[in-house]
């Protein structure tokens, strides 16, 4: 995505937070300022955070709903106003205050059209679903993950109050997800071959090409259901899918395909053991890799200085750095090996360090697409990194900086350093 605003822009964007002024909320898009609470101060780097789980649609646990009633719209109107009507528009339309500055465009509920759902082809999406895409936001969008902002009542509520807007939802019966069958283990070779062949036999090199670059023969020439040009998914660059990059997210976009769009459901045309295999497939292209990432001067550089005496597990929490704290010695080969947990605005964070300029640059980490970049700590002293991608405006994400410390190489670093 690109970012087409400017700071300044702030106050035309802000959410509305009338009522909900005092819980702090507020969202964060097209220059609005967004600061979490969180993110521990002075970390040693040798301490390195846990793992986070995957960022996954399919896998998120939904909780039970609250009976879908007047005060829960009520409630839901309160909060799609203070947080949502900036993007999608007061009616729902899409055609909020930030709307013009936002790629893709945010999503017009009053089509009735939603992408993301476990039900197939046109049919509406459930409840669970929505509480889904709110609580979780979609990878690679402006739509933000809601969890950490909003309660798990506020989001229901929010959910309630979006089928409003959408007449699809009182037409017809109460919608249904599909059964993908049990999920197997871990794709084999058997299955990622027979899924290469369904990928023929599909018809799906047409439109996503014959080794899955999305640059089939009518790659060029297909359109969205609003008349709006598209481009066919990359399977390499499995990080840029929207709803998530796990095998059941795949498996299940293949399923019920993706309403608006030339993505067909193919639910009913294959059997759920097929719908594995061509999943599988799918994600056996997959590009990800962690070596690398950096500019290619960066990544020329890591390579000439070999083997790191030091790797630093770099992670991004609610827009903090995580450790943000990293002491190292003069002299040390150093691997920064970065892991966001959220995409930022759609286009990544980034690294980079204040004083050893592009040997330490990365840009557009996103969620399990991480980064890294490896240098020669060869000046001692203290040193700022920083977001290099959107947040280095310094006003937009305040809180994403850190210290590197380098000690000179004769005196001793308490805990070892790294």
């Amino acid at each position: 995505m690109q970012v087409k605003f400017r700071i300044d822009f702030v106050p035309g964007c802000r959410a509305l937070r009338r009522r909900g002024a005092s819980r702090g909320l507020g969202i964060l898009f097209s220059g609005l300022i967004l600061v979490l609470a969180g993110g521990p101060a002075g970390a040693q780097a040798q301490a390195p955070p846990p793992a986070v789980a995957p960022i996954s649609w399919t896998h998120f646990d939904v909780p039970p709903a609250p009976p879908f009633d007047d005060a829960l719209r009520a409630q839901g109107k309160q909060v799609f106003q203070e947080n949502c009507s900036s993007c999608h528009g007061v009616k729902g339309d899409g055609n909020g205050r930030c709307a013009p500055f936002m790629a893709p465009h945010p999503r017009d509920f009053t089509t009735s059209t939603f992408r993301f759902k476990t039900t197939p082809g046109g049919d509406m999406p459930t409840d669970e679903d929505l509480f889904r895409t709110i609580s979780l936001g979609l990878h690679g969008t402006g739509m933000p993950p809601w969890r950490y902002l909003l309660s798990e009542q506020e989001r229901w509520a929010a959910a309630a109050y979006v089928k409003a807007f959408a007449p699809g939802f009182a037409k017809g019966p109460t919608p249904q997800s599909v059964d993908l069958g049990p999920e197997p283990k871990a794709p084999d070779s058997k299955q990622v071959k027979q899924g290469a062949q369904l990928y023929v036999d599909a018809g799906c090199p047409k439109c996503h090409g014959g080794q899955g670059y999305g640059d089939g023969p009518s790659s060029e020439t297909l359109k969205d259901a609003f008349g709006n040009p598209i481009q066919p998914r990359n399977f390499h660059k499995a990080a840029q899918f929207k709803r998530g990059h796990t095998l059941r997210d795949i498996a299940l976009t293949i399923a019920t395909g993706n309403n608006g769009t030339p993505m067909p459901s193919f639910g009913d045309a294959l059997e759920p053991d097929q719908l594995w295999d061509l999943a599988s497939f799918v994600l056996s292209l997959d590009e990800r890799k962690l070596a690398g990432g950096g500019t290619k001067a960066a990544a020329s550089t890591g390579d000439e200085l070999g083997k790191p005496d030091v790797v630093i597990k770099l992670m991004e929490r609610r827009w903090h750095f995580v450790p943000n704290v990293i002491h190292v010695k003069q002299g040390q080969i150093v691997r920064i090996e970065f892991q966001p947990t959220d995409n930022g605005l759609g286009v990544g964070h980034g690294f980079a360090i204040d004083g050893y300029d592009k040997s330490t640059f990365i840009n557009g980490a996103m969620v399990q697409r991480p980064k890294s970049v490896t240098f020669l700590a060869d000046k001692a002293g203290t040193f700022t990194f920083y977001c290099a991608t959107q947040c280095s405006t310094g006003s937009l994400h305040p809180n994403m900086n850190g210290t590197l410390i380098v000690e000179p190489t004769a005196q001793k670093v308490a805990g070892g350093g790294a």
